[in-house]
């Protein structure tokens, strides 16, 4: 009785003010950096962890390298890639260290693959240089987005605040025909969406929320949506779902 007791204490009083321990941490390590130098800082010191492969100098984190999230991953969408009349030109925006994209190159046409940080970009350029990738580097808030039939975006916009979200969606209106979007979420669907942070490492996740396009303040318009995979990870989900934008 006593020990249940300590427990609700806990989750009434302690947590949230860890919670808002941690939120405030977070805001004081990126104050005043730009996009680009959040994430730059953000590899350069390893916030995602780091790999202990020979040449891995830059590591996307576990959710690009732990195989039981990635394999399941990599076998929906290839799944999904399959029943396109032809292999798509995609668009790979905060490709990474690229691990995961490596593995969808082969059922794609054109490969575009993005990202924000420059050295990250060269070290993508040399590890993968046979698979016949157009790597660049690009600000997917601020610079024009390339041209392409299905645009994948693998845990990214879950680090960005809802300002910079809401400048980048409008980028999608018109271009892209499919949206493939994985984010890390509350297990379940009874959460708070979109809770606003700043663009850092964290998650929505940390503070019990997470990222829903199609909710306010976003409130993506799409023709159809349907989950293709979703893997149980740290208290929550990553889930991978499809979009489809337009006919």
């Amino acid at each position: 009785m006593i020990g249940r007791i300590k427990r609700k204490v806990e989750s009434i009083l302690v947590r949230p003010l860890v919670r808002s321990w941690r939120s405030y941490r977070h805001r004081m390590t990126y104050k005043g950096l730009s996009t680009q130098e959040v994430f730059s800082k953000i590899y350069r010191e390893g916030a995602w962890g780091a790999s202990d492969k020979e040449g891995q100098t830059f590591y996307s984190g576990s959710g690009s390298h732990d195989s039981a999230i990635v394999s399941e991953y990599v076998a929906s969408v290839n799944a999904f890639l399959k029943t396109l009349p032809e292999k798509p030109d995609v668009v790979d925006l905060g490709c990474g260290d690229f691990a995961v994209g490596s593995q969808i190159r082969p059922f794609c046409a054109n490969y575009i693959a993005c990202d924000i940080v420059p050295e990250l970009i060269e070290f993508d350029k040399k590890r993968h240089a046979d698979l016949d990738v157009d790597f660049r580097v690009l600000n997917l808030i601020e610079d024009a987005l390339p041209s392409g039939e299905i645009v994948f975006i693998r845990q990214v916009l879950q680090h960005l605040s809802n300002t910079d979200i809401k400048q980048f969606l409008p980028k999608l209106k018109g271009g892209f025909k499919y949206l493939v979007l994985s984010e890390h979420l509350p297990s379940g669907t009874d959460f708070p969406h979109n809770n606003e942070k700043p663009t850092g490492h964290n998650i929505r996740l940390d503070t019990g929320g997470g990222l829903v396009l199609t909710s306010s303040p976003f409130n993506l318009e799409v023709k159809e949506e349907r989950i293709l995979c979703e893997v149980a990870e740290f208290n929550g989900v990553i889930r991978t779902i499809l979009y489809r934008l337009r006919d």
